[in-house]
This record gives C-alpha cells, structure tokens and sequence, in this order.
C-alpha cells in the first residue's frame, strides 16, 4: 500500500507571510500503481494551493475502479488522472479491480497421444469440461479447441511447443524436462494419488528452485500420474532373469531400469511399438492397463503379462505462461480453481478408476483377447512378495544412479529426491 500524509507546516522567513505546507498520502488497493509526476510514488510535502497531479495506472488484468478517502478536491473521482488543490491534509486511496470478464477466451490445447488413452479419457477430456464450464461475473467464458496426435508437435517438442505459443494449453511428458524423469524411478511412488501430489508440488515449487529454469516460460496446471507399469511382451517374465538379453523398448529415463534388469533397451516411440513387436524388432515393453489397448495395438501382438507396478510415468497439462498472465483477473482465478495440487489428487483417483476398469477388460474384454484364443481374456501373471522383493533388489541402484546423472546435468539431484520424499510423506499424513 502507498501512503502520502499531510500535515501543515508553516513556513517563511521574518516579515515574510507564513506559507502552509501539507503532507499527501496515497494508498491503493488490487493490482495498479500511483505516480506524481516526476516524483514518482512515496511521502510528499506541498504547498497550500499547489495543484499535485496524480496518475494511476492499473497492472495487467485489472483497471481504475475510483478514488476514495478526502477526494473533495477531485473533480471526478472516476478520473485516473485528476489533478488536486493542495489546502489541507489528505488521504488519498487509489482503488484497482479485475478488468470484467465479458467475452469468450479461445484456447487451443493438444495432445501428442490420442484422447482413448487413459490420460485422454479419464482426466484431460474431463478437466477441459470443467474449464468450459467455468463462468465470470460478466458472462465470460472458455472455448478450449482440442487436438490430438503427433501434429502439431511430438512428444519430445512438447515444452517447447507450449512455452514458445505453438499452442496454448497441452502436455508435458517425462522425456521432455528433466524433473519428468523422477517418476522412473522404481516403486518411487506408493500410489498415483501420492504422485499427483508430490510432483504438481516439485514442478511448481518457487523460483524454478529445482529445474534452472525449464519450466519457466509454462504454468503447470495439473499433473497426471499413470497407473504404474506391467511387462507385456513375447517372452514370458515372472523374474528379473527372465529378462536378460531381451530387447525391450523404452522411453527416456526408463532405459536405466532396463538396463539394471540385464536387459536391452530400444528407443521406440509408442506409434512404432505395435509394429516392432510384430516383427521382433523388440521383445516386449512396459506398459499400464490404460493404454495399452486396441489403439496402441500392444494388446494384440504380445503373449505374456506380468504386473509389476513398477514406475509411473508423470505427465503434466501446462499453459504457456505469457498467455495465463494476459488473462483477466477473474479469468485467472475461475482457471485456477480447477487447477492445482488437490485437483490433481482428485484425477488421479479418477484415472485409477478408470485404468481398473481397462484392467477387468484385460482379463475378460473382447478388446484384450489374444488373436490364438478370441473368447479367451488376457492372464496376468502377479508376482509372489519374494519375487517381487526380488525385482525390487534388482533396480535397488536405479535411484542413485538418477540422484548422481541429475547433478551432472548442474541439478540438485539429492535435493529433488529428498523433496519429493517429504512431499509422499506429507500427502500420505494428511
């Protein structure tokens, strides 16, 4: 708040007659700023009868919404730019409100994957109802456009194509910021609710205090964990020395796991996976429930399922920041009431129902049948706790290796760790 006081002062030399001097103070309120001219703004002292003039400016999203306090020497209290007859002291407030909301705000948003995913279907497509849904005061409201698939950019463009305005809304994935990789990291998180929460927390903890920087040009709006992975493939796997010398295809920061399970990883993109595995370029890959169905075609070309529930990729819905700031107020706060840690929480468990579901089917569904046995559902073979232990000791190194990879890149990998650590801790309490 900004305050000019006056009070008299009387000045003058002997004979000479006394000239008052008076003190102004200008307070404001809501988002805007109050100048004197050539003086800026701060605690002033005038002469009886100087005229001050003042300007007030309001920020981004809002606008002058009046003068209040001793306003008599204004001439009209609606004026930014009303000028005043210095005779007394006076108390000036400066008021700013939200510019109104009248109008429909266009935002595009897109997704490299297709919307039956699980993220699609369960969370994104409902999210963007509720934000269509949302209303102003003065009638405002979003109209958001929706696309899907690898154009108008792929996966591993996608911080780039939000943060640089190719779009204005749309997803994040792990591969494409390096905090992303966290949620590789085996049996990291105990559930995708404890996910949502810890890493809508981590990505948007102040000043980029963990990323240097790279997510600076984007606001993250929710994050989206998936159910944790299953190993579908060729080759049948109930143990870690199933896997050695199989070829098995990966994203990003998941080849380390791979890699300390004896096995082979292939870069392989999801639109190539079906195809691969057709054709034995890979044996198999890790996979959830939600997507593994019959648009990503894995369901079909593969023999074996094992549940292993090992990471969960962490997906994050992100705007480009520039165009959330040029939102009005009251179009800032209705997008953020659907946005944030809790409303992540709460997709999650929505995800997770819908991915149980994609789980029943995998077993019964006509959509998951094996090609060899049609009225057959898929088995899923469930680790004992001894072979699980075992997978477990297994990729035991994984974390380190991450914590130790993240500082060579100038991260504070044990830092990002231990953070998250506390926030699954911190949900888990409360």
């Amino acid at each position: 708040m900004l305050a000019l006081s006056v009070g008299p002062i009387g000045c003058g030399g002997e004979g000479a007659p006394e000239i008052m001097q008076y003190h102004l103070t200008i307070s404001s309120t809501g988002r805007g700023s109050v100048t004197t001219p050539g003086e800026g703004t701060g605690s002033f002292t005038y002469g009886e009868g100087e005229v001050v003039d003042l300007v007030a400016e309001a920020a981004e999203g809002y606008q002058f919404a009046g003068w209040t306090g001793d306003v008599g020497t204004i001439a009209d209290v609606s004026d930014a730019t009303p000028s005043i007859t210095m005779s007394d002291d006076y108390s000036i407030t400066a008021n700013f409100g939200s510019e109104p909301w009248d109008y429909t705000i266009e935002l595009s948003f897109h997704c490299p994957i297709w919307w039956r995913s699980a993220l699609g279907e369960y969370v994104y497509k409902p999210w963007i109802a509720e934000v269509e849904a949302l209303t102003g005061s003065q009638g405002g409201r979003f109209n958001v456009t929706e696309t899907y698939g690898d154009i108008p950019f792929v996966t591993t463009t996608s911080l780039l194509a939000i943060s640089s305005g190719v779009v204005d809304m749309g997803q994040l994935f792990p591969e494409t910021f390096h905090l992303g990789g966290i949620g590789y990291l085996p049996w990291f998180f105990p559930d995708m609710e404890s996910a949502a929460y810890a890493t809508y927390y981590l990505w948007t903890e102040g000043n980029q205090k963990w990323d240097r920087g790279e997510l600076s040009g984007v606001k993250i709006l929710i994050t989206s964990p998936t159910w944790p992975v299953q190993w579908w493939g060729n080759v049948e796997v109930k143990t870690p020395a199933d896997l050695d010398g199989v070829k098995v295809r990966c994203e990003g920061a998941e080849a380390d796991t791979i890699l300390a399970l004896g096995a082979t990883p292939v870069d392989l993109g999801t639109s190539d996976l079906a195809g691969a595995l057709q054709t034995h370029v890979v044996d198999g890959c890790f996979f959830h429930y939600g997507g593994i169905g019959g648009w990503s075609g894995v369901g079909a070309n593969t023999e074996y399922t094992t549940e292993l529930n090992m990471f969960s990729r962490v997906f994050s819905l992100a705007m480009n920041k520039a165009v959330y700031d040029s939102l009005p107020a009251e179009a800032r706060a209705a997008l953020d009431s659907v946005c944030g840690a809790a409303k992540s929480v709460e997709l999650a468990a929505a995800n997770y129902a819908g991915m149980a579901a994609d789980r029943a089917d995998t077993e019964t569904g006509p959509m998951w049948t094996q090609p060899a046995h049609p009225e057959w559902g898929r088995p899923i073979y469930v680790p004992t706790t001894d072979e699980l232990d075992a997978w477990k000791d297994a990729t035991a190194n994984v974390a380190g290796n991450w914590i130790a990879y993240m500082d060579t890149l100038g991260f504070d990998g044990q830092g990002i760790y231990d953070r998250a650590q506390e926030l699954i801790a911190q949900y888990e309490a409360s």
